[in-house]
């Protein structure tokens, strides 16, 4: 092959010079020790690569710089044109070639045994020709030929030795040569693997740093099976290398590190969003760490109750909206929502209870249909086209039990239109204007809207909204009250309105939304909410009947009665989601609450601490409030009847024992978180006995001998 198209490693030597920068006439051995340092520059480049993308780069320049080393290495190695030549010269001196009949007349006579001779050794002597020999010094057994005889002298009688001299000088020659050749090529062989074995060395060191250099990045980007296979390699090139060891550990580490903060952060956020009731966003978080490490118990705990306790709040949900729709009568809708109760639990007790009121309900408002019929034909016959209060009084009471009928609206409107009708705004744009120019027995018909207060209500009359979810009657809460009824206005009626204030003040004098002051007024279908103090408050043997109202979102308390001879009289009203108390006798006042509910209030449901008498609460529904449904402190007598206490924070029912004359009887007190029943030291368990206490926490039904001084 020409020397310039030799390629020891797929690579041609032109190839070669033009990779290290060579040109024709360049000395490559002067050069080898730069191009040594040239290629430790690359391997550290190859090292130091600040991503693996460069680095692979410069690994691919490395091999190439090292097979262009490698094929000037042994271009450099191949014996010079002179050393070829001299060994072609003693092969030459040595008899020549096969086609070269040796001269002399001893090389005649021998020729014959000569032939024999290489026949036996042809096989060596092929091998020897086909591989250049390592050049050697002229032989010794060679002969310079010898002189023809002299005339006179016979060709029939030569020296009987000399053949066989020459014999022996040829093999000896020819041995030496062999053994020449054997000890050239062991060397050239030995330097080209030791070589090799350098070179094999040299990329493994490099292809360790490089593993050891992606698996430290890996550990870092937490890619845990590239890392463990870069190490797997690392022990396979290098068994037991330190590198190794010290990345597995490594690998160990991080993955335990990884496993603690994924989980410690996603607890943490399980946590926090189950204490605040995010129930769903605490649920996926749980799952999410057992996902990946399905032995964590305390995340499979937390899971647990989460799941319970969206089960439960679905469960509320559907008993809330239940119970909303039948306080606003709505049948068809609570029916539905009673019969979904039933099937997504079954056997729910409350779906059945829910699903009986309903039926109740509905039976109750055919009554009262009836009982509206009724008036309505009495109040037609006394119609004689002049006021007639008996007939008005009627027509009142039957539009609240049938607001449906058009009929009964439609005689009402008649029997009021006898007195004088005051419209706002079509007749005065300020409700406060249209009060304060009325007169007593007039009526104030208030279309949808929002009116702002405070009302100073100081005369017998009827005000009607559009409904409470329609009409609004507002005040800033730092000014005042949104309306006033002093002992003037007694006899006054309203009904379908809103009072709330704008804003919030949280000083220790606080407004209430409704205040009622030694006067008798009727409520119906009302709100007061959003107070920054109670409600409504029923002062100065101030007189409240209320009917489907609702008093909600108050800073206070729902309704407040306070004072000797102040009393309210509610039926199917709601105090919800009060700061204070649901309802609060206090301080001499009294009440008689019948079919309501107080749920959801920081306070208790209804609070009874006063020295009255007459106190009735019956058939009510208290629940979700944050200490007691009731609390009876002291009372002058009455009876406590046919409620139901249920899932209260501290407990049901609380008795103390200057509450022992009232009487309490059939009242259910259930799924409490405190006891159900709690009694105060001193009071006799039988006469309780008529009371029923289930399933309260901790088994805790009935707690006796109280100490209620110590909070106990």
């Amino acid at each position: 092959m020409p020397r310039d198209c030799y390629s020891a490693r797929g690579m041609t030597l032109e190839e070669a010079r033009r990779i290290l920068g060579l040109s024709a006439d360049d000395d490559v051995n002067n050069r080898l020790g730069e191009f040594s340092a040239a290629r430790e520059r690359i391997a550290d480049m190859v090292r130091g690569a600040p991503n693996d993308v460069l680095a692979m780069r410069y690994q691919d320049g490395l091999v190439e710089f090292d097979k262009a080393l490698a094929v000037l290495r042994e271009e450099s190695e191949k014996e010079p044109e002179d050393v070829i030549r001299a060994r072609e010269w003693m092969t030459a001196a040595r008899g020549g070639t096969a086609d070269e009949p040796k001269a002399g007349p001893v090389a005649e006579a021998g020729q014959e045994k000569e032939d024999k001779s290489d026949e036996k050794s042809a096989a060596p002597a092929e091998a020897a020709a086909t591989t250049p020999p390592a050049p050697a010094p002229p032989s010794p057994a060679a002969k310079a030929p010898e002189p023809k005889p002299e005339a006179g002298e016979s060709d029939a009688d030569p020296d009987p030795n000399a053949e066989e001299d020459e014999e022996k000088r040829s093999v000896a020659s020819r041995i030496f040569s062999t053994l020449v050749i054997l000890l050239v090529l062991t060397t050239i062989g030995g330097a080209l693997y030791a070589w090799h074995l350098a070179d094999q060395k040299v990329r493994t060191t490099e292809r360790l740093a490089f593993l050891e250099r992606m698996g430290a990045k890996m550990i870092e980007s937490r890619r845990w099976p590239e890392a463990t296979a870069a190490y797997d390699e690392i022990d396979h090139l290098r068994p037991g290398t330190k590198a190794a060891e010290v990345g597995r550990r490594s690998i160990e580490a991080g993955m335990v590190e990884e496993q603690e903060q994924f989980v410690g952060y996603l607890s943490g956020e399980a946590t926090s969003a189950f204490d605040l009731g995010h129930l769903d966003v605490a649920i996926e978080a749980a799952r999410k760490v057992l996902e990946k490490y399905p032995n964590q118990k305390e995340m499979a705990e937390l899971l647990q109750k989460a799941e319970d306790a969206r089960t439960t709040q679905a469960r509320e949900a559907l008993v809330t909206a239940t119970s909303d729709a039948i306080q606003k009568r709505r049948w068809d809708e609570a029916e539905h929502k009673a019969n979904q109760l039933a099937s997504s639990f079954p056997g729910d007790p409350e779906g059945n209870a829910l699903l009986a009121e309903i039926r109740a309900g509905r039976d109750k408002e055919t009554r009262e249909r009836q009982r509206a019929r009724e008036l309505y034909d009495a109040a037609r016959q006394r119609d004689t086209g002049t006021f007639d209060k008996t007939a008005y009084e009627w027509l009142r009471e039957a539009t609240g039990l049938s607001p449906d009928d058009e009929e009964i609206a439609a005689l009402y409107e008649k029997i009021a239109s006898y007195t004088r009708t005051i419209q706002v705004p079509g007749d005065y744009p300020q409700l406060a204007d249209a009060i304060a120019s009325a007169r007593d027995r007039d009526r104030i018909v208030v279309a949808e809207g929002t009116y702002t207060g405070p009302l100073i209500v100081d005369k017998v009359i009827t005000l009607e909204g559009a409904g409470r979810d329609k009409t609004f009657v507002e005040v800033e809460a730092s000014e005042s009250t949104a309306a006033t009824f002093s002992r003037q206005s007694s006899g006054t009626r309203v009904s379908g309105i809103t009072f709330r204030h704008r804003g919030f003040e949280a000083g220790e004098d606080r407004f209430s939304a409704l205040l009622v002051r030694g006067a008798e007024v009727t409520l119906t279908d009302c709100r007061a909410a959003d107070s920054a103090g109670h409600g409504l408050a029923v002062v100065e043997a101030g007189q409240v009947s209320a009917t489907r109202c609702l008093f909600e979102n108050n800073g206070w308390d729902g309704v407040a009665v306070r004072g000797a001879g102040s009393r309210i009289e509610f039926s199917e009203c709601e105090a919800v989601g009060n700061i204070g108390h649901g309802f609060d006798l206090w301080d001499g006042g009294s009440a008689a609450i019948h079919q309501s509910i107080a749920r959801d209030n920081s306070g208790n449901g209804i609070v009874v601490g006063t020295t009255a008498d007459n106190i009735v609460i019956g058939n009510c529904d208290l629940r979700a409030n944050r200490e007691y449904g009731i609390v009876v402190a002291n009372a002058g007598s009455g009876r406590i009847h046919g409620n139901r206490c249920r899932e209260n924070l501290i407990g049901g029912m609380a008795v103390r024992v200057t509450a022992a004359r009232l009487i309490f009887e059939n009242n259910v007190l259930e799924k409490n978180e405190g006891p159900g029943l709690s009694l105060e030291r001193g009071l006799d368990p039988q006469a309780f006995s008529s009371n029923t206490a289930t399933g309260n926490s901790g088994g805790q039904n009935v707690l006796t001998n109280g100490d209620f001084a110590h909070g106990n």
